[in-house]
C-alpha cells in the first residue's frame, strides 16, 4: 500500500441508517474521524429522514441509493447496519465490489447465509468481521484469561440472565414478524451471550432449550448447556421480564461475577474469603492488546470505537481482524441446534384450553 494510502483517512460507507447506526457506529465514525483515520462518505437508507439524521453529523457523505455506488466514491469499508434479513446478501455484493465489511450482528438470520458470507470473503480483497463488540470489552477477554489460568478453579456451573422490557427504538413491527427473521430473543441477545460463552468455552457437549414461541417469536426461552469439562449452566434471556444482566461463573476456589455490558469491570471473589475484587479494568486494553482509538476510559458505545478502530487497522494490515466473520458461525450453529430442538416453555398462568392451544401452535413455530 503507498504511504499516502496508509495514513490518508479510509473512505467509509454506512449502509443502513438506523438506531444502531445513529446511537453506536456513528459517534464511533466521529471518533476516528477526530483522529483523521475514517472518512464517512456515503449513507444509504431507504428512509430520507434516517439518512439527513446522520448527514447532520457528516455533512460531506452523499446519500446513495445502490451499494453499486460506492465504489466510484473511494469507500473502502462498508458498515453493514441494515435489518438482518439484508446481511448475507449486502456483504456478498459488498465483497464482490472489493470493498471491506463490518456486518451488524447477526450476520445473517441463518447459519447457511451466514457460512456464504464466509466463503465470499475467501476470495475477496476486503476483509469481513462480525459486529460482536463484546469482544472488545476489557472485562470479556479478562474472564477468558482467569478462566484459562484457573483462577477460580474448575468451573463448577453457570448462569447467565439477560434481558428486560423491550426498549429499543424500533421503527417498524418487521422486527417482531417471523417473516423477517428465524427467531426472536435468542437470535438477537443470545447471539452475544453465546458468542462469548463459545469463546470461553468452546462448543458445549449437550443442549436442552425451550422457549414460548407459538407460531411466532420468541419473547422468553431458557437454555441449559454442558461442557465437556464436566460442568453445565443454565441460560435465561427475555424480552418482557426484568431480569439480573448478570452473569455468574462459579468455580471450585471461587467465583466471577460480570454485569451485562458493563465494560470495563467484573467482581471476582475466593471461597473461605470475605474479600471479593470489584474493580475497573481500564489497563486491559494494554495488557490484552485491544485496539484504542485514544479514549482514556472504557464505555460500553466506545466499544465500538475500539471494532472499527482493529477493522481499519486490519485493512491496512498493520494489525490481526479481531472477530472475522468466520468467528460468528458458531454461536450461530449453537441457536439453529436450539431451535431444531426446541421444547414448549410451561406457562402454568395459562388456563387448560389456552395450554391446549399453545401446544399447537408451539408444535407449529
Amino acid at each position: 500500500m503507498p504511504p499516502s494510502a496508509a495514513t490518508a483517512p479510509l473512505g467509509v460507507a454506512l449502509v443502513g441508517c438506523g438506531a444502531v447506526a445513529r446511537l453506536y457506529h456513528a459517534p464511533a465514525l466521529a471518533a476516528l474521524a477526530r483522529e483523521g483515520t475514517a472518512d464517512v462518505r456515503a449513507l444509504l437508507d431507504p428512509d430520507p429522514a434516517r439518512v439527513a439524521d446522520l448527514r447532520a453529523l457528516f455533512p460531506g457523505a452523499a446519500h446513495v441509493e445502490r451499494l453499486s455506488e460506492l465504489p466510484r466514491l473511494g469507500i473502502g469499508l462498508a458498515i453493514v447496519a441494515s435489518p438482518p434479513s439484508c446481511h448475507a446478501a449486502q456483504s456478498r455484493e459488498l465483497l464482490a465490489a472489493g470493498l471491506s465489511v463490518l456486518c451488524e450482528k447477526p450476520l445473517a438470520p441463518t447459519l447457511a447465509e451466514a457460512q456464504s458470507v464466509v466463503e465470499a470473503a475467501r476470495t475477496a480483497r476486503g476483509v469481513v468481521a462480525a459486529g460482536l463488540f463484546r469482544r472488545f470489552f476489557p472485562a470479556t477477554p479478562t474472564i477468558r484469561h482467569l478462566l484459562t489460568a484457573g483462577a477460580i478453579g474448575d468451573v463448577r456451573r453457570f448462569d447467565c440472565f439477560e434481558g428486560g422490557p423491550f426498549t429499543w427504538p424500533a421503527r417498524s413491527p418487521d422486527f417482531f414478524a417471523r417473516s423477517g427473521l428465524s427467531g426472536g430473543v435468542l437470535l438477537d441477545i443470545g447471539v452475544h451471550l453465546l458468542d462469548l460463552l463459545g469463546w470461553w468455552w468452546g462448543e458445549p457437549l449437550d443442549v436442552d432449550y425451550e422457549d414460548d414461541a407459538m407460531g411466532g417469536i420468541e419473547a422468553n426461552c431458557r437454555l441449559r448447556l454442558t461442557y465437556a469439562a464436566g460442568f453445565a449452566g443454565e441460560v435465561r434471556l427475555s424480552r418482557d421480564w426484568a431480569l439480573p444482566n448478570r452473569y455468574v461463573i462459579q468455580g471450585s476456589r471461587g467465583w466471577i461475577a460480570w454485569e451485562v455490558n458493563e465494560a470495563d469491570g467484573l467482581t471476582v471473589g475466593f471461597h473461605g474469603s470475605d474479600v471479593a475484587f470489584d474493580g475497573r479494568l481500564a489497563a486491559a486494553r494494554v495488557a490484552n492488546g485491544l485496539p484504542s482509538a485514544g479514549a482514556p476510559a472504557w464505555t460500553f458505545e466506545q466499544s465500538f470505537t475500539s471494532q472499527l478502530a482493529n477493522v481499519v487497522a486490519a485493512i491496512r494490515g498493520s494489525a490481526p481482524l479481531a472477530v472475522p466473520a468466520e468467528q460468528a458461525l458458531p454461536s450461530l450453529a449453537l441457536i439453529e441446534r436450539c431451535y431444531r430442538g426446541r421444547r414448549l416453555m410451561p406457562m402454568p398462568w395459562l388456563g387448560a384450553d389456552e395450554a391446549r392451544q399453545a401446544r399447537i401452535f408451539g408444535a407449529s413455530t
